[in-house]
């Protein structure tokens, strides 16, 4: 029984102390506040180290999503630049496309007894890519047999068939092709043909170089207008380079075209305004 009571009176101290602390740390002033200032720290501290896990949590998350919308943003970026690349290469193929056509109608003037028909290439020889050419102009343009084929830069060849919406071109570089030509800076006449040997490099052959010919490396080779096929004055090529065959006096020279036949994808096919007028009229007595 003394054991409780002695028991009984300690609990009782102790809640009169804490009554009595408790009563003094309310008082700003009093110099007792270290007590709240020893129990609040501890559980101040616990609080600042959630708060800060908390925030590097949300941190984190908000990292998370961040990297996302970059990543959103970075693709969307990535096809804008795409599509603006493929608009500017488009923008030059067309640019680069109308200033051969104007380069072409240039000539006007100087192939004033010709009509310009523009044509694209829609398809090339399996066997020969570089020389024979399928365009989607035909007959019903008007585009008939052995007219001549040309680009801003000069000579591509002729047609050599057509049908209603098409007409196949053979270019200089065929074997078995030829063209009656002239030395630019000369007049002298000379002939420029299509070789097996050199169409695979691109390349055509002035045949029979006459001993009193002055030819050097460089020089320019035109139609001569002779033959009925290409008007004068069209630039075939320049000379690569002069060869001997047989013996010295057989000298044949390497023509390189004017045109690069492998990466055209225009033409103008030019029409014979007289040889037109002629068959309209035969057509109209019919």
């Amino acid at each position: 029984m003394k054991y409780f009571k002695s028991r009984a009176l300690v609990i009782t101290i102790i809640i009169l102390i804490l009554i009595v602390c408790i009563g003094l740390t309310m008082n700003p002033a009093s110099n007792i506040n270290w007590i709240g200032n020893l129990i609040s720290v501890p559980f101040t501290s616990v609080e600042k180290a959630f708060s800060y896990t908390g925030q590097k949590i949300e941190d984190g998350i908000n990292l998370f999503d961040n990297v996302h919308k970059l990543q959103a943003e970075n693709k969307e970026l990535r096809e804008k630049v795409d599509t603006l690349n493929n608009e500017r290469t488009e923008f030059l193929r067309l640019k680069r496309e109308n200033e051969d056509l104007r380069k072409v109608f240039d000539l006007k003037d100087q192939l004033a007894e010709s009509e310009f028909v523009g044509a694209n290439i829609i398809a090339r020889d399996g066997g020969n890519l570089f020389n024979i050419f399928l365009t989607d102009k035909g007959s019903a343009n008007g585009i008939d047999y052995n007219m001549p084929v040309i680009t801003s830069k000069g000579l591509v060849g002729k047609v050599v068939s057509a049908q209603p919406f098409s007409s196949k071109i053979i270019s200089i570089l065929e074997d078995g092709s030829s063209v009656s030509a002239i030395v630019a800076k000369s007049g002298d006449y000379v002939v420029v043909k299509g070789d097996i040997k050199l169409e695979k490099e691109g390349l055509c052959k002035l045949e029979y170089i006459p001993a009193e010919l002055d030819l050097i490396q460089g020089d320019i080779i035109e139609t001569s207008g002779i033959g009925g096929i290409y008007p004068k004055g069209i630039t075939i090529g320049t000379v690569k380079e002069i060869r001997s065959g047989e013996s010295d006096r057989d000298k044949y020279a390497i023509i390189q075209p004017a045109v690069d036949l492998k990466r055209i994808n225009q033409v103008v096919i030019l029409k014979n305004k007289k040889a037109q007028s002629k068959s309209e009229m035969e057509n109209a007595d019919k």
